[in-house]
């Protein structure tokens, strides 16, 4: 939602050159555009001909294309095609049925979504409002770092004494237990937030320059990122597939 929100709602771009004051005070970003290798592979559905028109103008999405708010909920909200609303819109109007329409929209294996509860922090919450109406507090009042400390350590020894049928061999273990078993569920990851930002010498250069200079400093910012975005994709970003991510 912050990219949405902050990016694809985007400041109008056709306003002119702005001025120093704006560089500073501006606020938003410009729209995104699509690049990486990996465009190409979407007009290229598995199951259809992706030399037919209509196929290459529903899966396709064209190196240097705005990126849309409905592009970006499909691939980084739901693991699905930019295109992922309009592929289903149109293979539903030929009676596919809906899951069949998402199927063929969908990019791999859907995203990881951990629901399971975490037994150690929700007897915890219960452990702090238990002890807040035994001392009449409200049961939602903050107990101070020694209170939560001391009743999270006798938690833990006890959820330890369930598990293994023991009581922990010292504080150390104890410890372990309690770390494990406190850390939040594992999801997927949708995708990583790369910032690419010149010295401040060149964004000033660029804010008080001539248009054309600007224009050059600016062209020269984003072929430094097309390369970079390509260095990444040959040294650094990796899928995994097959079961279980096996390969």
């Amino acid at each position: 939602m912050y990219l949405i929100r902050q990016v694809a709602a985007a400041d109008a771009t056709e306003r002119g050159r702005a001025s120093l004051n704006d560089y500073y005070s501006a606020k938003g970003e410009a729209p995104g555009t699509w690049m990486g290798r990996g465009l190409a592979a979407l007009g290229k559905p598995v199951s259809r001909d992706a030399a037919d028109p209509l196929v290459a103008e529903l899966w396709g999405v064209p190196y240097g294309s705005q990126v849309t708010e409905d592009q970006m909920k499909a691939l980084f909200g739901e693991g699905l095609h930019p295109n992922a609303d309009r592929i289903t819109h149109h293979l539903t109007g030929f009676g596919l049925a809906k899951a069949g329409a998402i199927a063929a929209a969908r990019l791999g294996r859907p995203f990881a979504i951990n629901d399971k509860e975490n037994r150690f922090v929700t007897r915890l919450r219960e452990a702090y409002r238990d002890y807040n109406s035994t001392v009449g507090n409200d049961p939602q009042a903050r107990l101070s770092p020694d209170i939560r400390a001391r009743i999270r350590t006798a938690l833990g020894r006890e959820m330890f004494a369930e598990t293994y049928a023991r009581p922990p061999a010292d504080d150390r273990e104890l410890s372990g237990f309690i770390a494990s078993h406190s850390r939040a569920a594992t999801t997927a990851v949708a995708g990583y937030d790369l910032t690419f930002t010149p010295v401040k010498s060149v964004s000033t250069l660029w804010a008080i320059a001539p248009a054309p200079i600007a224009r050059l400093i600016e062209d020269c910012h984003h072929q430094a990122v097309a390369e970079t975005l390509e260095f990444l994709e040959e040294n650094a970003a990796f899928s995994r597939m097959g079961a279980h991510g096996v390969a």
